[in-house]
């Protein structure tokens, strides 16, 4: 059961980049604090979101995903095995299966409230 999709292309952005605010538009920590955790805040225990990586996205760099998935476990907002069983991540083309791997990868690796997190955003 899904309370919330999340289609990255036309809920954020076709162009996700940077780590942070400061790197412009459309940045890892962004996604987190404006879209992913306020949607999983809002989940019931046996729910979860659906992440549309694909269509009418190009591709992802490592410090958007690292920062937008990973962020969420480093700064304390979930641990990573809640984490992953909150999150469906879907995609039709399979070029983004790369994408899906790396970031269970980055999610997995995370180290739970392991940094304080202070917002880049002006």
């Amino acid at each position: 059961m899904y309370m919330k999709k999340i289609h990255i292309c036309n809920d954020f952005s076709s162009v996700p980049s940077g780590r942070f605010y400061t790197d412009g538009k459309a940045s890892g920590e962004q996604f987190r604090e404006e879209l992913l955790k306020p949607a999983i805040a809002s989940l019931k225990s046996n729910e979860k979101i659906m992440i549309i990586l694909d269509e009418g996205v190009e591709g992802y760099g490592s410090s958007f995903l690292v920062e937008g998935f990973a962020g969420m476990v480093k700064y304390g907002y979930i641990n990573s095995p809640e984490l992953l069983d909150k999150l469906e991540l879907k995609f039709t083309d399979n070029d983004f299966s790369f994408y899906k791997k790396k970031i269970i990868e980055y999610i997995e690796s995370a180290k739970y409230n392991s940094e304080e997190y202070i917002s880049t955003k002006k």
